[in-house]
């Protein structure tokens, strides 16, 4: 009897110094740490005054990113055009694995200088770190500067903390829908939202013409203006609810 009370009281002596760490996180529990191949930085110029041109935004097809270089080509106020274009597109992504995000900054002052952590987190929440370093007496120009990330598909969102707010940007997975293209929009719908940018038919049926606004989340599709006020569409467009608009 009092060798089973001694042993009792050792292993309740010893457990009682074991860190509850040690006791309640077991292997399985522990949260996956970020692999560095989910999110590859990709080396632009901090600072540019063309970046006021673009908002944050994720590109996921090579598509999307030729539209995003050809409206650029053809702005003004950029500094280092040539070498932010280059950057994007001298080594090529794979979007069938990974995504472009573009994080753009504005700043009342270019006088303040940004430090940029190497990002940390889990492989489906990322964490990105933003030191602002701004001096009592600062230039008052308004300074533009922007990251780049190729961002696996996978991961599902990406904060950006520089101290004052937190910015979460919702990445596009492969599960993302395709947005509607013109064969799918019914031939009674003359113009419409394809939850980024307004299209309308030119004369001929086939001929369309849309805003080229780059989203950094896609809404649902919906007719604007249909031939015959009456109509009532009966299907649905890539699975995007079809609305009628009031």
């Amino acid at each position: 009897m009092f060798r089973l009370l001694l042993t009792s009281f050792v292993f309740f002596f010893l457990t009682a110094c074991v860190p509850a760490s040690s006791i309640l996180l077991t292997e399985q529990e522990k949260p996956a740490e970020l692999d560095k191949t989910s999110i590859l930085k990709i080396t632009i110029p901090v600072r540019e005054q063309g970046y006021g041109n673009f908002d944050t935004q994720v590109l996921d097809s090579q598509k999307a990113l030729d539209n995003f270089i050809e409206t650029t080509q053809k702005q003004k106020n950029w500094n280092q055009k040539k070498n932010f274009i280059d950057s994007l597109t001298l080594a090529p992504i794979d979007f069938k694995q990974y995504n472009l995000l573009l994080y753009r900054m504005t700043e009342n002052s270019g006088s303040t200088v940004l430090s940029v952590d190497v990002p940390k987190g889990t492989n489906e929440h990322i964490l990105i770190e933003i030191g602002r370093d701004k001096p009592d007496m600062g230039t008052a120009d308004m300074a533009y500067y922007a990251l780049a990330y190729k961002v696996l598909k996978t991961v599902q969102d990406i904060t950006f903390d520089n101290g004052l707010k937190k910015h979460i940007i919702k990445n596009k997975s492969l599960n993302i829908k395709e947005e509607p293209t013109t064969s799918t929009v019914p031939k009674e719908c003359l113009e419409w939202y394809d939850g980024c940018n307004d299209c309308g038919r030119v004369g001929d049926a086939d001929d369309v013409v849309c805003t080229e606004r780059y989203c950094v989340h896609r809404d649902k599709f919906k007719c604007t203006k249909w031939k015959d006020d009456n109509y009532k569409p009966s299907s649905n467009i890539k699975g995007n609810e079809l609305q009628k608009s009031k």
